[in-house]
C-alpha cells in the first residue's frame, strides 16, 4: 500500500490515467537516475579540480548565454508541444528553421561583450565569449526536439536520448576539466555537449513526423510567448552578470555552487512534470479549473515537501560535492531552498494560462514583476552582494504565480 501512496497521490492532482502516468514516470525515472548521477559527478569535478576564479569566470559566460537565450525563440517550443499534440507534425522543420535564423543575431553581441572583456584584459572570459558567439546558432534550434517528443508522448524516446546526451556530457566536460582546465575549452567542451545530441535527437525526431501539416497559429503564438520571456530571460542572468563584473568572479562561483541544487531539483521535477503539462495542453479550461478547485493544496504541499528536503539536505551535497573551500554557500544554499515552495503551483497555474492562450495575463505576469526585479537587481546587489541576489530570488518565486492565478480566478467568477 505505502509503495503505491506517492503515485496515487500525484496521480490525483490532475486526475491522470495510471497507465499513462505510470509508463511516463518509469521512463523519466530512468532518465533523471542517469542525468543526475552524471551532472553530480561533473559538479565533484568542477568543485575539487577548478579554482573559484576558473568556476566563476565558467559561469559568468553562461549567464551571458542564458540571457540571449530568447534570440532563439524559446517560446516556439511551447508552441510546438502544443501543435504536434494536435497533429500538427510539419511544424517542427518550420519551428526549427525559425529558431536558427534568429539565432543568428547572438553571434555579433557575443563579439561585442567579448571584446568589453578583451579591453578589460580578461583574456579568457573574452576567448571563452569568441567561441561562444561562433557556437551559438547552434546551441538551442535543435533542442527543440524534447517539445515535439512530448507532444508525441514519446517519453521512452526522450528519456533515452536525453540519457545519452547526460553521459556525453559527463565525457566532455571531465575531459576538458582534467586536461585542458581553462575557460575557453570548458565553454567549447559545454556548448558542443549540448549541440551534438541534440542535433542527434532532432534528426531522430524526423523519422517520426506524420504529415507536412503546419499550424498556421505555431509561429504567431510561440513569437508572442518569446516576446513575453524576453526580460525574464535578461533579469535570469542579469543578476548573476552583474555579480561577477561589479563584485568578482569568485563571489559568482559561490552563487552557482548555492543555487546548482535549487536548479537540479527544478530540472528533475521539471521531468516528471512533463506528462502532466502534455495533459494539460489536451485539456478544456473547465477542466483546468476544476483541477485547481480541488487539488491546489496539495501543490504547495508537494512544493514544502522538495523545499524541506533541499534543505536537510544542502550542508551534505556542498561539503560532498564542492569541499570545504565553498563552506559559505551553505547557508546561502538552505535560505534558496524555500523558492521551492511555491513552484508547483506556479507551474501549473502558469500553464493553464498559457494553454488557454490568455495573453493579457501572460503579458502583466511576464512583463511587470521582471522590470521591478530590475530595480532590485541594481539596488539590492551593490549594497548586500551574494544576500541581495537571494532575496530578489525569493521574491520573485513567491510573487511569479499571482497574477496567472488571479486570472484563473477571475474566469471562474465570469462563468458563475
Amino acid at each position: 500500500m505505502q509503495k503505491n501512496a506517492f503515485p496515487r497521490f500525484f496521480l490525483s492532482l490532475l486526475k491522470l490515467d495510471i497507465t499513462y502516468f505510470t509508463k511516463s514516470s518509469l521512463w523519466a525515472t530512468l532518465q533523471q537516475i542517469i542525468g543526475v548521477t552524471c551532472g553530480l559527478i561533473v559538479s565533484y569535478f568542477f568543485g575539487h579540480f577548478l579554482s573559484k576564479t576558473t568556476f566563476g569566470e565558467y559561469n559568468l559566460i553562461l549567464s551571458y548565454l542564458g540571457m540571449l537565450t530568447f534570440l532563439s525563440l524559446p517560446g516556439l517550443d511551447l508552441a510546438l508541444t502544443q501543435s504536434v499534440s494536435k497533429k500538427f507534425d510539419g511544424s517542427l522543420i518550420f519551428a526549427i528553421n525559425s529558431k536558427f535564423k534568429f539565432s543568428l543575431l547572438g553571434i555579433p553581441i557575443l563579439l561585442a561583450i567579448s571584446g568589453y572583456h578583451f579591453l578589460q584584459q580578461q583574456n579568457q572570459i573574452s576567448t571563452g565569449l569568441l567561441i561562444a558567439a561562433l557556437l551559438f546558432p547552434f546551441l538551442n534550434p535543435f533542442s527543440i526536439y524534447p517539445a515535439f517528443l512530448t507532444g508525441k508522448r514519446n517519453f521512452s524516446v526522450l528519456s533515452i536520448v536525453s540519457s545519452l546526451a547526460s553521459l556525453f556530457f559527463l565525457v566532455l566536460l571531465s575531459v576538458s576539466i582534467f586536461y585542458f582546465p581553462k575557460t575557453p575549452l570548458l565553454i567549447f567542451s559545454y556548448m558542443m555537449a549540448l549541440i551534438i545530441p541534440a542535433i542527434i535527437g532532432f534528426y531522430y525526431c524526423l523519422r517520426l513526423v506524420k504529415n507536412n501539416t503546419q499550424d498556421k497559429e505555431l509561429f504567431r503564438y510561440g513569437s508572442f510567448l518569446t516576446i513575453l520571456s524576453i526580460i525574464p530571460w535578461i533579469t535570469g542572468n542579469l543578476g548573476s552578470i552583474i555579480l561577477g563584473n561589479f563584485i568578482n568572479v569568485e563571489a559568482l562561483a559561490i552563487y552557482a555552487v548555492a543555487s546548482k541544487f535549487l536548479t537540479s531539483v527544478q530540472k528533475n521535477f521539471q521531468v516528471f512534470y512533463k506528462p502532466i503539462t502534455a495533459k494539460l495542453a489536451s485539456q478544456s479550461n473547465k477542466e483546468h479549473l476544476n483541477t485547481l478547485k480541488t487539488h491546489w493544496w496539495k501543490f504547495f504541499i508537494l512544493g514544502i515537501f522538495l523545499s524541506l528536503f533541499l534543505f536537510l539536505l544542502t550542508p551534505i551535497l556542498i561539503n560532498f560535492f564542492f569541499g570545504s573551500k565553498y563552506q559559505d554557500a551553505i547557508v546561502y544554499g538552505q535560505v534558496l531552498s524555500l523558492a521551492l515552495i511555491p513552484l508547483p503551483f506556479s507551474w501549473v497555474v502558469y500553464d493553464m494560462v498559457m494553454y488557454q492562450k490568455r495573453k493579457k495575463p501572460q503579458i502583466i505576469a511576464g512583463v511587470l514583476p521582471q522590470l521591478v526585479k530590475i530595480v532590485l537587481i541594481f539596488i539590492l546587489i551593490p549594497r548586500y552582494q551574494i544576500w541581495g541576489l537571494i532575496i530578489i530570488i525569493l521574491i520573485e518565486r513567491w510573487t511569479e504565480p499571482i497574477v496567472p492565478f488571479i486570472a484563473l480566478a477571475l474566469s471562474s467568477h465570469k462563468k458563475k
